[in-house]
């Protein structure tokens, strides 16, 4: 039953073809008629009209212009008559013409003058004997433009947008290619893992050397729009591009980089045309592809197994990367590369729950993904080559495979969202103990009557490279205003600061045996999650300390 509605379909559709070309014949036979040869003042321009009878579409024109002298200059224009488009009629004092041109004007028309060709042209112009001749010509001329664009449309032979398909079609229909002195070998590959993926090869001859491009990419990363017939000198190509540079070019054996474009060559402005319509319906069902494949994320996780398995190793041409992280939400991030024989050791420190805005890009050799801390703090640790550099609010991921990078951009965000969390208050030992360990300045904290909780005390001792310096503070929490204190970074420090209730000089401070009051308190501690944790101890026992 299915064999026999696909013979059917095909019986229909031979129908459909041999009336579209037998309509299509009949309007070229009239058109014909008018396209003759003109006796001018001083010359004489004998014009041929022919077409394909098996692609009627297909027309010749030739042009013989012959002076006084007997001398001959014969020009051809070949081009599809489907992809013509407005007719423009004009006269002057000594020639009536009838101008025919492509559509968007294109340089569709392939033109030839004596023997050598030249480039292609958008327009040709026709002589007409007399107004009637001309109006003739003119009304059989759009006539035939109609039934040819309908002959060459139903000729066509292009899958449905079935993505399997059309990568199939795209492999037994991208050739070879001749545009006078240079050739193009191309080959094209649909991927055996990514059903969106393809790869083009190139090879460039122009009589004097080859070269060598590929070029990988995913159909579903190319804007449909983009897409575009483009013909430049003889040079006939189809070129997408992508809103982001997730072309990857290869030159030889050398990685060039990440582009936004992809370039396909024809032969003639038709097969050219053919090759436009085919991206135009695989893109969006690429598109469709990619957005199947990706995974589905639902917890931290199902993140944390996407960055175990997609954060590799890799090389780029002579750069070497190494890197591993942890699965955890308080992670560290280490990063060894080897770049012309320079050794750069890096090493990232932070909570995933700190990030946000994870966005993909791609740089001349790598991809990237960058997150950002909250509200710009600076809370990712950092340390180049062993030593400790200053605090930072963004971290980048590099990334060698852009499959790996689509795949850790989609779970990062959702490991930081299950990450999440408020952190556990602990008690006034835990706080006096993280500052204790800090060894410059010294810290000690201590309440000023044991048997009051809410009364504190705090000397500091900051050693400088001449003197130390001691500052004693001395303080009521419930003078505190627990919605102003923060976690304040600064360079490679990390503390705590907070404010008195509106800012009023309720702290007692000497410093250097100077006696005076203060607004504001101040902590430092070793890193950010312990300042995370103090801050939330500090804070829960502010709140629990009320003025009697």
């Amino acid at each position: 039953m299915f064999m026999k509605n696909i013979l059917k379909f095909i019986l229909v559709l031979l129908s459909f073809l041999s009336q579209a070309q037998g309509n299509l014949k009949a309007s070229l036979d009239k058109v014909k008629n008018y396209v003759k040869e003109i006796k001018l003042e001083k010359t004489s321009v004998n014009q041929q009209f022919s077409y394909d009878d098996k692609a009627p579409y297909d027309i010749k024109i030739t042009i013989t212009n012959t002076d006084s002298k007997g001398k001959n200059n014969e020009e051809m224009y070949e081009f599809n008559l489907g992809l013509m488009g407005d007719i423009k009629r004009s006269a002057s004092s000594k020639e009536m013409k009838v101008e025919l041109s492509s559509q968007k004007n294109l340089k569709v028309i392939r033109y030839t003058k004596g023997d050598e060709m030249q480039n292609y042209e958008n327009k040709i112009e026709l002589l007409s004997d007399n107004i009637d001749d001309a109006r003739e010509l003119e009304k059989n001329l759009k006539d035939a433009i109609i039934a040819a664009k309908t002959a060459w449309e139903s000729s066509i032979k292009l899958p449905k947008e079935d993505l399997n398909a059309l990568q199939s079609w795209f492999e037994q229909n991208i050739k070879d290619v001749t545009a006078e002195k240079v050739s193009f070998k191309q080959i094209f590959k649909k991927s055996s893992i990514y059903k969106d993926h393809a790869s083009i090869s190139f090879e460039e001859n122009d009589g004097k050397k080859t070269v060598e491009m590929k070029s990988d990419f995913s159909w579903g990363d190319l804007n449909e729009g983009s897409a575009e017939l483009k013909i430049s000198g003889k040079e006939i190509y189809v070129s997408a591009k992508s809103k982001n540079d997730f072309i990857r070019s290869q030159q030889g054996s050398v990685m060039k980089g990440y582009d936004d474009e992809i370039k396909i060559y024809a032969q003639t402005p038709s097969e050219g045309s053919v090759l436009l319509i085919a991206i135009q319906k695989i893109i969006p069902a690429a598109k469709k592809e990619l957005q199947a494949r990706l995974p589905k994320v639902a917890t931290k996780e199902d993140g944390f197994k996407i960055l175990k398995d997609r954060t590799k190793d890799f090389k780029v041409n002579e750069s070497n990367y190494i890197q591993k992280i942890s699965p955890s939400c308080l992670t560290t991030y280490n990063l060894k590369s080897e770049i012309k024989s320079k050794i750069l050791d890096q090493t990232f420190k932070f909570n995933f729950g700190d990030l946000f805005d994870y966005k993909l890009s791609v740089s001349k050799e790598v991809i990237k993904i960058t997150a950002k801390v909250l509200d710009n703090k600076k809370f990712i640790q950092y340390t180049k080559d062993g030593a400790l550099q200053n605090y930072d609010n963004s971290v980048e991921f590099i990334v060698g495979d852009l499959e790996d990078a689509r795949y850790l951009a989609e779970a990062m965000p959702v490991v930081s969202k299950g990450c999440k969390s408020n952190v556990a208050a602990s008690d006034f030992n835990y706080l006096t103990s993280k500052l204790k360990s800090i060894e410059n300045p010294r810290q000690d904290l201590i309440l000023q009557d044991d048997t009051d909780k809410c009364k504190w005390k705090l000397t500091s001792t900051l050693a400088e490279s001449k003197k130390s310096v001691e500052s004693i503070s001395e303080w009521n929490l419930y003078d505190i205003d627990a919605k102003k204190i923060d976690i304040e970074v600064s360079g490679k420090t990390v503390g705590i600061t907070a404010y008195t209730l509106n800012k009023e000089k309720f702290i007692k401070l000497t410093k250097d045996n100077k006696p005076g009051f203060s607004s504001e308190i101040n902590f430092i501690v070793n890193d950010v999650e312990d300042a995370q944790k103090s801050l939330a101890t500090f804070r829960a026992l502010v709140e629990s300390c009320k003025k009697q």
